[in-house]
C-alpha cells in the first residue's frame, strides 16, 4: 500500500470517464444483425466449396476483457498519474492544507515539512491565503 501512497493525478476529474466502461462493454458485445439471405442463381456453382473461416457469433470473453482493460488504461493515462511528485496547485482561491500531525506521522516528518514549506512558498508567491488544518487535536501539555 505504501507504494501507492504518493499516487496523484494531474487531471483527476477525467477518472470519471471510467463510469463509461459498462457502455463500452455493451458496445463491444453488440454484433451486427445477420445478413438477409437472398437466393442467387449462380450459387449452385459454389455449393461444394468449404468456407476457410467462420465469423463467431459473439466476441470472445478474453478479447472483450482485453479491450476493456485497454480502454481503462487509456482513461487513466489521460488523467496524468504521478507517483512521488507533488502536483502543482491550480486555482486562485485560498489554499487549505490538511496536515497529519498525529504521532504516526512523525516517522516521515522531514518529508512532510519540506512539502508544506514548498506549498507555503508557492502560495506566498501567488498571493494566495493559506489555512492550515491539523488532523489531530492539540492537547495542552500535562505538567
Amino acid at each position: 500500500m505504501s507504494a501507492l501512497a504518493g499516487l496523484s493525478f494531474g487531471v483527476p476529474w477525467l477518472l470519471g470517464a471510467l463510469v463509461v466502461l459498462p457502455a463500452i462493454w455493451w458496445l463491444l458485445r453488440v454484433t451486427p444483425p445477420a445478413p438477409k439471405r437472398v437466393v442467387f442463381p449462380p450459387f449452385r456453382l459454389l455449393l461444394g466449396l468449404a468456407a476457410p473461416q467462420e465469423t463467431p457469433e459473439r466476441t470472445p470473453l478474453w478479447l472483450l476483457l482485453l479491450r476493456l482493460l485497454a480502454a481503462a488504461l487509456v482513461i487513466i493515462a489521460f488523467a496524468e498519474p504521478t507517483i512521488g511528485r507533488a502536483v502543482k496547485s491550480v486555482g486562485r482561491g485560498p489554499l487549505v492544507l490538511f496536515i497529519d500531525n498525529d504521532w504516526a506521522a512523525a516517522q516521515l516528518w522531514q518529508n512532510r515539512d519540506a512539502a508544506i514549506s514548498d506549498a507555503l512558498a508557492n502560495a506566498a508567491s501567488a498571493g494566495r491565503p493559506v489555512a492550515i488544518v491539523p488532523t489531530a487535536s492539540v492537547a495542552p501539555p500535562v505538567v
